[in-house]
């Protein structure tokens, strides 16, 4: 082909035909950028596929990644088949509800029929962190792939919600903190006296731990304290992992909603 348009451009030369020479170079030139504009097209429209096909793979697995926060933050919240109580601990529902009930139970006073409640309910609920799965979101910002989804609405909407998890997270801490002050508020009284229970039954006497029967003493005082920051560090946890849960499942949908429009 190139030798056929050679001949053509010699021919002309030869002929002295300069007029019909410019109209020729003039067109050979406009087939050339035409071949260019052509090939830069198709090289554009094949890294757009790649990228689009590439998004779609990087998505999906962010939706995995949802599931995986969404299933774990509710097996910490609710866990109704009690596998936390089993390993120890409990959910946080339960373990908040155990706290106000113990707490309520106490300012009518604690007695020797319902010691078998206070040292067996489940108060504390092991101070779970948020742990969000963020690996795809991470690689998606450290690459630039998040700013490829030629959608505003999903890049805001998943930035947002990695960002709303990060400060979450931070929260999640410092009720954590409270929860274990809260622990340690009576854990040389009350706490005492559950451990001598559980290890030394048969030389056990609730009767030599007076503070139990006394309401106005530091220990009962303390006792009652902690619970209350047991309590609400563990309600604030579980009010911000159920936050979590509800934002995980919109972004699942606006996830899905651009997955659908984009195959």
């Amino acid at each position: 082909m190139i030798k056929f348009f050679r001949n053509i451009r010699q021919t002309l030369i030869m002929e002295n035909k300069t007029a019909n020479y410019l109209k020729y170079a003039i067109g050979e030139i406009v087939l050339v950028v035409i071949g260019i504009l052509m090939a830069l097209g198709i090289n554009s429209w094949y890294n757009a596929r790649q990228i689009k096909a590439g998004n779609k793979i990087y998505l999906t697995k962010m939706l995995d990644d949802l599931d995986t926060t969404i299933k774990r933050l509710s097996f910490i919240v609710y866990d109704k088949k009690g596998e936390l109580r089993e390993a120890g601990f409990s959910s946080l529902q339960e373990a908040a509800s155990a706290c106000d009930s113990l707490l309520k139970l106490t300012y009518s006073g604690l007695n020797e029929n319902n010691f078998n409640y206070v040292i067996s309910a489940r108060i504390h609920s092991g101070n779970s962190l948020l742990n969000v799965s963020d690996y795809t979101y991470t690689e998606m910002l450290n690459t630039g792939r998040l700013y490829t989804l030629q959608s505003d609405t999903l890049t805001k909407g998943i930035i947002q919600y990695y960002k709303f998890c990060e400060r979450e997270n931070l929260y999640n801490m410092n009720n954590s903190d409270q929860v274990d002050s809260g622990y340690n508020k009576f854990e040389d009284s009350f706490g005492k006296l559950y451990m001598d229970y559980l290890l030394n039954r048969d030389g056990f006497n609730l009767r030599d731990y007076t503070f139990y029967f006394d309401r106005h003493s530091k220990e009962y005082n303390d006792f009652q304290i902690g619970l209350g920051l047991m309590s609400g560090g563990q309600r604030a946890n579980m009010s911000k992992m159920i936050e979590v849960i509800k934002r995980s499942e919109n972004l699942k949908t606006l996830i899905q909603i651009y997955l659908d429009n984009n195959d």
